[in-house]
């Protein structure tokens, strides 16, 4: 034997108030997809921005590489050969290397400085936003409980005038 289940009516009080309480919760959870989007940009810049760091000092690492390398290479000639003035020669390419130490110092410290600026400035602007979002996330709870018991009364204040009307 089935069972009929007794359907209780629909009140179309309950079903307009809960509809619109259900619309709140659905543009309270957009509001919270925005935020997990935003706290995810942050993210990934902070991963561009250790892959630049990272990668920079890569190019520098190298760059360093290639020029003791060539030195290297030259000053291995220049003793080799018979020239004359080999230690004079020495001297000057030594005197090459410390500039273009120097000038490399030069380039790559202005980058470094700015993409630490940009990593300082990125940290600063995540604990800002971190600190409105959860303080928002904390706002929207707690007026959402109170909205949720407003539209209780609501409810039941729409269904005394009802019931009163149809008496």
């Amino acid at each position: 034997m089935t069972k009929v289940q007794e359907t209780q009516p629909v009140n179309p009080v309950d079903l307009m108030w809960d509809g619109w309480l259900n619309n709140l919760k659905t543009v309270q959870s957009f509001q919270e997809d925005v935020q997990q989007k935003a706290l995810q940009a942050f993210s990934n810049q902070k991963e561009l921005l250790d892959s630049s760091v990272k990668t920079l000092s890569t190019i520098e690492e190298e760059s360093k590489k290639v020029t003791k390398d060539w030195n290297e290479k030259v000053q291995s000639n220049v003793k080799q050969s018979s020239f004359k003035q080999s230690e004079q020669v020495s001297d000057w390419l030594n005197n090459i290397q410390d500039i273009t130490e120097r000038v490399q110092m030069l380039s790559w410290n202005p980058s470094h400085a700015m993409l630490d600026l940009f990593i300082e400035s990125q940290n600063q602007l995540e604990a800002t936003m971190k600190k409105a979002l959860d303080y928002q996330q904390k706002d929207r709870s707690e007026n959402f409980k109170k909205i949720e018991e407003l539209t209780e009364q609501m409810k039941q204040t729409h269904k005394g005038i009802v019931n009163q009307t149809k008496a």
